[in-house]
């Protein structure tokens, strides 16, 4: 067992493999526990060894997440409820996670957490019946608007990538998944090595980890050698796209790609990297600045204008989203922010502060809620806790913040989507 204590993450690795990072939380009566499988939607192909290249349609890994709770002796969540812990599941684009929590039987809950999750059963019968219940799924969220915009300018930003594909695949792609592809997901990215878990709760440390190693030790599969390819990306972008859509006001989002980093980041560079930008783009169009209060009174903008960063493998880009049916005034406006973004962010001092202070208290409070330590995609992606980037966020300057936009807003050209009737 290799064990490595911080003051708030107790974290070792199983003889098995798998890390593991335990979190105490005294006098808390929630108990968490997360178990992530480094496999989401951006793997495309990869081999076992020096196999054949397997290819892994669009979908493969949210179809992965609802059969992996499919049990020979009926579903997982059952189990869950008569030991009165609530679980669930997610998929990201370089993740799925499942987790439970309870305030009862929480070792029970535990072990049956790694059990269910490690112990593949798929039957072709119920995959098949399961493309119906994914393609409705898929159906339901096609008339949202938002969820139009985000994935039309990834469409936009990122044409034919992984990332232009919807999480959840497209009819045509769910065909291609068959209950022998499962097996082989499960047995590459499901193995110890590449699973994460992490345990928030009032716990005894030696116990829990006790609990863990005994139950690796029983369901743990054999190690194998994965060989993911990196993705080319070609490097097309389409500029400007209008579609028509029932829509109340017209929507706009407006996208950049950025360059791909080169050579490829550390896992703490990168989320110091996303941990920046995030910053650089509060001072360039945060609500408190007086360029957005301008923009608001003008009516160019509403309180639906918003922004993010993204940094995914050799993806990075920014979005913009903002209401209005003037559009081509929001493309000038945004045009000349980002003209002028390095010099607002060189007099920003005393901005930077205040925005610092209050991103460190939001992660202090988020420390307190066992939801937002224990499903943290950075912990789970690239080892990092709430407190590790506490550490990052009081210990950036301003010349920090000058350098990450001058990555952010050099010179390129927005993308830009637009929903109208």
């Amino acid at each position: 067992m290799k064990k490595e204590e911080s003051k708030s993450v107790y974290r070792f690795q199983t003889t098995t493999g798998l890390a593991v990072n335990l979190i105490q939380k005294p006098g808390y009566h929630q108990f968490l526990g997360a178990l992530t499988a480094r496999f989401g939607a951006l793997t495309t192909e990869f081999k076992i060894g020096s196999g054949q290249k397997i290819d892994i349609p669009a979908g493969t890994a949210h179809f992965m997440e609802h059969k992996v709770f499919d049990k020979k002796e009926g579903d997982a969540l059952v189990k869950f409820t008569n030991l009165g812990a609530d679980a669930n599941a997610f998929t990201g684009s370089k993740q799925t996670t499942y987790y439970f929590t309870a305030t009862s039987q929480v070792e029970e809950s535990l072990s049956w957490l790694l059990t269910f999750v490690q112990e593949p059963y798929f039957d072709q019968e119920k995959v098949d019946r399961e493309r119906g219940i994914i393609e409705e799924e898929i159906n339901l969220y096609q008339d949202d608007p938002l969820w139009q915009l985000y994935q039309g300018i990834l469409n936009l930003l990122y044409p034919g990538s992984a990332l232009s594909q919807d999480i959840a695949g497209s009819s045509a792609s769910l065909k291609k998944i068959s209950a022998d592809l499962l097996y082989q997901i499960q047995s590459a990215f499901y193995q110890p090595k590449n699973l994460q878990l992490t345990v928030v709760g009032n716990f005894k440390t030696s116990d829990i980890a006790a609990l863990i190693e005994k139950t690796e030790a029983k369901v743990a599969g054999s190690p194998q050698t994965v060989i993911v390819p990196e993705e080319k990306l070609s490097p097309q972008v389409v500029f400007d796209q209008r579609k028509n859509f029932p829509v109340s006001v017209t929507k706009g989002v407006y996208g950049l790609r950025l360059a791909e980093n080169s050579p490829e980041l550390t896992d703490l560079e990168r989320v110091r990297e996303v941990l920046l930008a995030d910053l650089c783009l509060d001072l360039v169009f945060g609500d408190q600045t007086d360029w957005f209060q301008d923009q608001y009174a003008a009516g160019i903008f509403g309180d639906d204008f918003d922004y993010e960063y993204n940094s995914l493998n050799q993806y990075q880009y920014l979005a913009l989203f903002a209401d209005g049916d003037n559009q081509d005034q929001v493309y000038s406006v945004l045009k000349a922010r980002f003209e002028e973004a390095e010099t607002v962010l060189l007099q920003s001092q005393d901005d930077f502060e205040r925005i610092q202070k209050a991103v460190a208290g939001q992660n202090l409070a988020s420390q307190n809620v066992p939801d937002r330590l224990g499903l943290d995609e950075d912990l789970a992606l690239y080892g990092l806790s709430l407190f590790d980037k506490m550490k990052l966020i009081t210990g950036f300057c301003l010349d920090d913040v000058v350098e990450c936009g001058h990555h952010l807003f050099k010179s390129g050209r927005l993308t830009r989507l637009v929903l109208e009737k």
